[in-house]
């Protein structure tokens, strides 16, 4: 069996079948005055124009067309095969079957009908028994969208194939996207992130975008509602940019970090409410169609521009988020002109957005992911600070009294040794008014860096204010903190801080203080170990001062 028709020929089709190309004739309506077939039949065939392309398009808001292909069934018996237009958008179709100037099959489909009324499959498919010989096809289509016509004549084998193919690709793309989708939900609620209810926002917008453009969601969701499914993608298209631009100024913080771009997202934002507005208004399908399209460049290349400021400026995620606009941009502008008629018909370029759109996803998600990483790293990174000194990198206060909780009450719960030592540096506020504030910097420094080489592991050692130190050893008798308090003082006496042509020596007091009750607080035991450090001081200095009886207390000399 040969057919006859410049339409594109799927690889199957060519295996099955020679298939010889035929010039395609057709012929646009004019002043809004509808023919009727026999004359389309008569007027494409002599002045019909010859179709120089494979899969006609004549662009946005066209007038109605007459297309006219002839097949030519060489073999002795009849052959089912399905003409079918592989776009789900087109308002009106009527497909019209001729042999000899005889009307054999008349159809009328398209989405301005109810779903159950002219389809099998979400796009436009009519069966035919072709006879031996040659049979004339014309088909009238009507509609103000994209005037798009990829024709095929296939077997039903073939149908079915293309079919499946159909749903595996896009059963891929929707439960990538669905997954992403629910995992944003699940970390906006998690974690309370505008970025994140945006970007879900956008991502839930383009699956309906594209479940409505695609026919899926005419199948599935509002078969009964051809109306809607024929005015809805304009303002489906404007609320995908707008959603797009909400994420890109929550995730580059445009309003507070590029105020001039984040204007112009403002006004495009703006712009594309008031089209939406007025069309709810006016009504007026074509404008508003052709105003979504127009608003898919600056679109991209606003989130392009914010990409490539945002990484000028050092931004660390910006990287993604510009390739993912990149891509975005590419794929919706290809995809844009392709079905609008721009550029000329590729399977590659009708289905490029949902190609872009899943790189786009991939990349915004590392993105985001990335930006997580980061915001986590700073904040942990902000509550390390707050718990360190910012000068010596000991803990401060708060830090200690985190450290210090869980070690306490294993050593009051298990009933194990814990000292404290109090330590103040001797005659501090001589050493500034002397040498400066910077010098007693320096002095500082050299204490807390002597004091974590000196101690154990499992030693804590804290700046306690001004020039004071804290250190809490656990598992520790009470000789042994005299053994190292002692050491301490010896070697910190013989350290020597320089700056240019100045070294000086400084010296540390030093009380000390064991847990002798279980139940007595950590609170109760560094009072007591700042009540011996008090007696080291008012004892002449450079010393170490404890309790070594009940009654009695001691002070060592040095």
């Amino acid at each position: 069996m040969i057919f006859s028709f410049p339409i594109y020929a799927s690889q199957s089709i060519e295996k099955s079948f020679a298939v010889e190309p035929f010039n395609t004739r057709y012929l646009q309506e004019v002043d809004g005055i509808a023919l009727h077939p026999n004359q389309a039949l008569k007027g494409v065939r002599s002045k019909g124009i010859r179709s120089e392309s494979d899969i006609l398009n004549f662009g946005l808001g066209a007038p109605p067309v007459w297309v006219h292909f002839a097949v030519s069934n060489v073999s002795e018996s009849e052959q089912l095969r399905y003409i079918q237009i592989e776009n789900s958008w087109l308002d009106h179709i009527h497909l019209y079957v001729f042999k000899g100037g005889k009307l054999l099959q008349s159809n009328k489909a398209g989405d301005a009908i109810p779903y159950e009324e002219n389809r099998t499959n979400r796009f436009f498919s009519f069966p035919h028994k072709f006879q031996p010989g040659e049979t004339s096809v014309l088909i009238r289509v009507e509609t103000p969208e994209p005037q798009l016509l990829p024709l095929f004549v296939l077997t039903e084998n073939d149908m079915l194939e293309r079919k499946i193919n159909s749903g595996y690709e896009y059963g891929i793309i929707y439960g990538f996207l669905t997954a992403l989708l629910i995992y944003n939900v699940l970390l906006y609620f998690s974690l309370q992130s505008r970025r994140y209810i945006f970007y879900s926002l956008y991502l839930a917008t383009f699956i309906i975008l594209n479940l409505a453009y695609t026919g899926h969601a005419f199948k599935w969701i509002w078969p009964n509602w051809p109306e809607f499914q024929n005015q809805m993608i304009p303002p489906m298209m404007m609320l995908f940019a707008y959603l797009g631009n909400l994420f890109c100024r929550a995730f580059l913080a445009l309003p507070t970090k590029f105020p001039r771009i984040n204007t112009s997202f403002n006004l495009l934002n703006t712009f594309m409410l008031c089209s939406v507005i007025w069309y709810a208004l006016s009504g007026n399908y074509l404008t508003m169609l052709v105003t979504a399209f127009i608003c898919v460049i600056p679109f991209a290349l606003l989130m392009i521009t914010a990409g490539v400021v945002a990484c000028h400026a050092g931004v660390k995620e910006a990287k993604y988020f510009l390739g993912a606009a990149i891509f975005a941009m590419i794929s919706a502008i290809v995809t844009a002109f392709t079905v609008s008629g721009v550029v000329e018909y590729h399977p590659f370029g009708f289905h490029a957005v949902e190609y872009g759109i899943l790189i786009e996803a991939v990349l915004f998600a590392l993105a985001l992911a990335y930006q997580f990483r980061i915001s986590q790293t700073e904040k942990i990174e902000a509550q390390r600070l707050a718990d360190r000194d910012q000068l010596t990198g000991l803990y401060n206060r708060r830090g200690f009294q985190k450290v210090i909780e869980p070690i306490y009450s294993n050593a009051t719960r298990n009933n194990r040794n814990i000292c404290v030592m109090l330590m103040d540096i001797d005659r501090f506020k001589e050493i500034n008014d002397t040498h400066g504030h910077s010098f007693g910097d320096l002095v500082l420094l050299d204490l807390s860096g002597l004091l974590m080489r000196e101690l154990r592991a499992g030693d804590i050692v804290a700046r306690w204010g001004g020039e004071e130190f804290i250190l809490v050893l656990p598992e520790t008798q009470h000789d042994e903190a005299v053994t190292l308090a002692e050491r301490l003082i010896g070697v910190i006496s013989n350290q020597v801080v320089q700056q240019q042509q100045l070294d000086v020596q400084y010296t540390v007091s030093i009380g000390i203080a064991e847990m002798s009750d279980p139940m007595d607080s950590m609170s109760n035991l560094i009072d007591k170990a700042d009540h011996y450090l008090y007696k080291a001081k008012a004892s002449g200095r450079n010393r170490v001062a404890y309790k070594v009886e009940p009654t009695r207390e001691l002070v060592s000399e040095i």
